[in-house]
Protein backbone atom coordinates (compact mmCIF):
# COMPACT_ATOMS: atom_id res chain seq x y z
CA UNK A 1 0.00 0.00 0.00
CA UNK A 2 2.28 2.81 1.22
CA UNK A 3 5.44 1.72 3.01
CA UNK A 4 6.00 5.25 4.37
CA UNK A 5 3.17 4.75 6.88
CA UNK A 6 2.04 2.16 9.41
CA UNK A 7 -1.63 1.53 10.26
CA UNK A 8 -2.12 0.16 13.78
CA UNK A 9 -3.99 0.43 17.06
CA UNK A 10 -3.09 3.55 19.00
CA UNK A 11 -0.82 3.32 22.03
CA UNK A 12 -2.17 4.65 25.32
CA UNK A 13 0.43 7.43 25.48
CA UNK A 14 -0.55 8.62 21.97
CA UNK A 15 -4.21 9.31 22.80
CA UNK A 16 -3.56 12.95 23.84
CA UNK A 17 -1.72 13.47 20.54
CA UNK A 18 -4.74 12.27 18.59
CA UNK A 19 -7.02 14.47 20.67
CA UNK A 20 -4.66 17.33 19.82
CA UNK A 21 -5.26 16.62 16.12
CA UNK A 22 -9.01 17.00 16.79
CA UNK A 23 -8.45 20.35 18.55
CA UNK A 24 -6.15 21.53 15.74
CA UNK A 25 -8.77 20.57 13.15
CA UNK A 26 -11.43 22.50 15.06
CA UNK A 27 -9.21 25.59 15.02
CA UNK A 28 -8.59 25.07 11.30
CA UNK A 29 -12.37 24.96 10.76
CA UNK A 30 -12.67 28.30 12.60
CA UNK A 31 -9.94 29.82 10.42
CA UNK A 32 -11.54 28.49 7.22
CA UNK A 33 -15.14 29.45 8.09
CA UNK A 34 -16.28 25.82 8.13
CA UNK A 35 -19.10 25.30 10.60
CA UNK A 36 -18.92 21.74 11.80
CA UNK A 37 -17.02 20.33 14.81
CA UNK A 38 -16.10 23.83 15.93
CA UNK A 39 -19.71 25.00 16.38
CA UNK A 40 -21.24 21.79 17.76
CA UNK A 41 -18.99 21.36 20.80
CA UNK A 42 -17.27 18.32 19.32
CA UNK A 43 -14.53 18.36 21.94
CA UNK A 44 -17.19 18.37 24.66
CA UNK A 45 -19.20 15.54 23.05
CA UNK A 46 -15.98 13.60 22.45
CA UNK A 47 -13.51 14.70 25.14
CA UNK A 48 -10.09 13.18 25.76
CA UNK A 49 -11.73 10.61 28.06
CA UNK A 50 -13.81 9.32 25.12
CA UNK A 51 -10.65 8.55 23.14
CA UNK A 52 -9.00 7.01 26.21
CA UNK A 53 -12.01 4.69 26.54
CA UNK A 54 -11.94 3.78 22.84
CA UNK A 55 -8.21 3.05 23.15
CA UNK A 56 -8.87 0.77 26.11
CA UNK A 57 -11.64 -0.97 24.12
CA UNK A 58 -9.27 -1.52 21.19
CA UNK A 59 -11.27 0.63 18.75
CA UNK A 60 -8.86 3.52 18.13
CA UNK A 61 -6.59 3.19 15.10
CA UNK A 62 -3.90 5.50 13.76
CA UNK A 63 -1.62 6.04 10.83
CA UNK A 64 1.97 6.87 11.77
CA UNK A 65 5.03 7.82 9.75
CA UNK A 66 7.13 4.64 9.47
CA UNK A 67 10.38 6.56 9.97
CA UNK A 68 9.53 9.18 12.59
CA UNK A 69 6.52 7.49 14.24
CA UNK A 70 4.64 10.82 13.91
CA UNK A 71 0.88 10.29 14.29
CA UNK A 72 -0.74 11.76 11.16
CA UNK A 73 -4.30 10.38 11.07
CA UNK A 74 -6.69 8.35 13.17
CA UNK A 75 -10.23 7.23 13.81
CA UNK A 76 -12.48 5.06 15.90
CA UNK A 77 -13.39 1.85 14.03
CA UNK A 78 -16.47 0.01 15.23
CA UNK A 79 -18.25 -3.20 14.24
CA UNK A 80 -21.64 -1.95 15.50
CA UNK A 81 -23.23 1.44 14.86
CA UNK A 82 -26.74 2.35 16.01
CA UNK A 83 -27.05 4.97 13.26
CA UNK A 84 -27.56 2.11 10.81
CA UNK A 85 -30.71 -0.04 10.88
CA UNK A 86 -29.43 -3.32 9.48
CA UNK A 87 -27.17 -6.20 10.40
CA UNK A 88 -24.91 -6.19 7.35
CA UNK A 89 -21.32 -7.13 8.26
CA UNK A 90 -19.69 -3.70 8.28
CA UNK A 91 -16.89 -1.64 9.74
CA UNK A 92 -17.89 1.88 10.81
CA UNK A 93 -15.58 4.88 10.81
CA UNK A 94 -16.04 7.62 13.43
CA UNK A 95 -14.06 10.57 14.80
CA UNK A 96 -11.85 10.53 11.71
CA UNK A 97 -9.09 13.14 11.65
CA UNK A 98 -5.88 13.87 9.80
CA UNK A 99 -3.02 16.17 10.64
CA UNK A 100 -3.17 19.62 9.07
CA UNK A 101 -0.46 20.11 6.47
CA UNK A 102 -0.06 16.39 5.75
CA UNK A 103 -1.92 16.19 2.45
CA UNK A 104 -2.99 12.69 1.43
CA UNK A 105 -2.53 10.93 4.77
CA UNK A 106 -6.29 10.75 5.37
CA UNK A 107 -6.79 8.90 2.11
CA UNK A 108 -3.97 6.50 3.05
CA UNK A 109 -5.62 5.91 6.44
CA UNK A 110 -8.95 5.18 4.71
CA UNK A 111 -7.34 2.63 2.37
CA UNK A 112 -5.75 0.83 5.32
CA UNK A 113 -9.04 0.87 7.25
CA UNK A 114 -10.82 -0.56 4.22
CA UNK A 115 -8.23 -3.34 3.96
CA UNK A 116 -8.69 -4.00 7.67
CA UNK A 117 -12.47 -4.28 7.12
CA UNK A 118 -11.88 -6.77 4.30
CA UNK A 119 -9.56 -8.83 6.51
CA UNK A 120 -12.38 -9.07 9.05
CA UNK A 121 -14.82 -10.35 6.40
CA UNK A 122 -16.92 -7.19 6.25
CA UNK A 123 -19.22 -6.45 3.31
CA UNK A 124 -19.29 -2.67 3.80
CA UNK A 125 -17.06 0.12 5.01
CA UNK A 126 -19.39 2.80 6.41
CA UNK A 127 -19.36 6.32 7.80
CA UNK A 128 -21.48 9.43 8.07
CA UNK A 129 -20.67 13.02 7.24
CA UNK A 130 -22.37 16.40 7.62
CA UNK A 131 -24.95 16.86 4.90
CA UNK A 132 -24.03 20.52 4.40
CA UNK A 133 -20.30 19.97 3.78
CA UNK A 134 -19.94 19.78 -0.01
CA UNK A 135 -16.16 19.45 0.03
CA UNK A 136 -16.30 16.47 2.38
CA UNK A 137 -19.11 14.92 0.31
CA UNK A 138 -16.92 15.09 -2.80
CA UNK A 139 -13.95 13.69 -0.85
CA UNK A 140 -15.94 10.60 0.18
CA UNK A 141 -17.57 10.20 -3.24
CA UNK A 142 -14.12 10.16 -4.90
CA UNK A 143 -13.24 7.27 -2.58
CA UNK A 144 -16.31 5.30 -3.69
CA UNK A 145 -18.72 6.00 -0.81
CA UNK A 146 -22.37 6.18 -1.82
CA UNK A 147 -25.21 7.83 0.13
CA UNK A 148 -27.36 5.27 1.98
CA UNK A 149 -29.63 7.36 4.22
CA UNK A 150 -29.57 10.10 6.82
CA UNK A 151 -28.93 10.35 10.55
CA UNK A 152 -29.14 13.02 13.22
CA UNK A 153 -27.55 13.45 16.61
CA UNK A 154 -28.47 16.69 18.39
CA UNK A 155 -27.92 19.54 15.92
CA UNK A 156 -25.86 17.30 13.62
CA UNK A 157 -27.56 16.06 10.44
CA UNK A 158 -25.50 13.55 8.56
CA UNK A 159 -25.57 11.47 5.44
CA UNK A 160 -24.90 7.78 5.93
CA UNK A 161 -22.34 6.61 3.37
CA UNK A 162 -21.11 3.16 2.49
CA UNK A 163 -18.68 1.45 0.19
CA UNK A 164 -19.06 -2.19 -0.72
CA UNK A 165 -15.74 -3.98 -0.29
Amino acid sequence: MNENYIFRKIKKEEVPIMFGLILDRMEWMNENNIKQWNVHGYDTLFPLSFYEKECKNGNLYVLVNATTNELVSGAVLLEIDDRWNDNEPSLYLHNYVSKIGKSGVGKIFMKHAEEYAKSKGKKYFRLDSAEDNEKLTKYYEKQGFKPAGKCSVGPYIGVLRQKEI
